[in-house]
């Protein structure tokens, strides 16, 4: 994997290994083959390990993260609810206006970006107002904020609110404990931490939370539905992506082979050799709480451009990196640094990001 091109180091989709390409790059199945339906049979349960989960419900949808979010929050609300959401970035931002297509009144507690909402004023709110759920983007990628949650999931089970956690960017790679926490929703997919091929959206729903859903409107959407059928494989909604969930079963094969304490701390090493390097180098951190798994950094402030220097670290290495977002496109690189991005991937990228600063670090 050392040698391929492109190299991929944005915060998604993530490098794929050979094995997982080669096992979604096998014969076709059918969706209902004795092949399929025994990969299918063993997925829910290696979701819950990955999220450290017993007993949740796990729905395996084919889609992006984004739909797995919507359907997160279509099922745990409606138009009789209120709901919070805390945001300090663009997906954050983005999550509040899912939650405003499905509930009667969404309060949203913002921070500036990359910056946490502080604990008295989420705990205030859900003193003061029943809602019927919390929502956040664990780890924004925007700014590569991480949402520290074991506080606001204890305040969200004291005020009786669901907990709706978008973990697209973070399962896999930052400690999650969605039972001990008490997390109620948890969603993610396939391309980023789990280092397989875009295309599954990955939702655990906490068994208590399961029986309180809402049937949305749309059948495709319907999660408590769609967990049904994941974990009784022969049930018929609709036709897979097989060939993805072939790819995804070989994926956390490789996840649960590395073990998740193991995975975690090989995150957060190599989270903190690149944030060492990155500030040798004159480019500040953006996140407060920084993440293990992508890497925001402002090259604005070492003079650089960031969609031009991206633009000669491909040309001359191969590797692409993500840039910042909206306002922030020209200023800030995004690195990511999740699933199968090694020590030896970051140094490549350093020694690329040094040859294409010419000398401005």
């Amino acid at each position: 994997m050392e040698g391929e091109r492109p190299l991929l180091l944005t915060p998604g989709p993530t490098i794929v290994h050979r094995s997982v390409r080669e096992a979604m790059a096998g014969p076709q199945l059918s969706h209902d083959s004795p092949e399929f339906l025994r990969i299918l049979g063993e997925l829910p349960d290696m979701v819950r390990r990955v999220v450290r989960s017993d007993s949740s419900g796990v729905a395996l949808v084919t889609g992006s993260g984004t739909l797995g979010v919507e359907m997160a929050l279509s099922a745990a609300l409606s138009r009789s609810d209120r709901a919070l959401v805390l945001e300090s970035g663009y997906f954050g931002n983005r999550l509040a206006d899912i939650a405003r297509r499905y509930a009667g009144s969404v309060d949203v507690l913002s921070a500036p970006p990359g910056r946490l909402v502080p604990a008295e004023e989420y705990r205030a709110a859900l003193e003061s107002g029943k809602y019927r759920a919390v929502a956040l983007t664990h780890v924004d990628t925007s700014t590569g904020l991480l949402w520290p949650l074991e506080d606001l999931a204890r305040a969200a089970r004291d005020a009786g609110s669901i907990l709706v956690v978008d973990g697209v960017s973070s399962v896999g790679g930052a400690r999650m404990e969605m039972d001990g926490l008490g997390v109620g929703i948890l969603v993610t997919s396939s391309q980023k931490c789990m280092a397989a091929p875009p295309g599954i959206a990955i939702t655990a729903v906490a068994r208590d939370v399961l029986e309180q859903l809402r049937e949305p409107a749309s059948l495709y959407m319907d999660l408590r539905k769609w967990v049904e059928v994941t974990e009784s494989p022969g049930k018929y909604l609709s036709t897979p992506a097989v060939n993805v969930f072939v790819a995804l079963h070989r994926a956390l094969e490789m996840v649960l082979e590395e073990g998740m304490e193991a995975r975690w701390a090989r995150h957060e090493g190599n989270a903190a050799f690149l944030r060492e390097e990155m500030s040798k180098r004159g480019m500040r951190v953006v996140a407060e709480n920084p993440s293990p798994t992508v890497g925001v950094f402002d090259v604005g402030e070492a003079g650089l451009d960031a969609v031009e220097l991206r633009g000669r670290i491909y040309e001359s290495d191969g590797i692409w990196i993500g840039v910042g977002v909206q306002s922030n496109r020209r200023r800030h690189v995004r690195i990511g640094h999740m699933g199968n991005v090694s020590r030896e991937h970051l140094e490549l990228f350093l020694d690329a990001l040094d040859r294409a600063a010419g000398g401005r670090t």
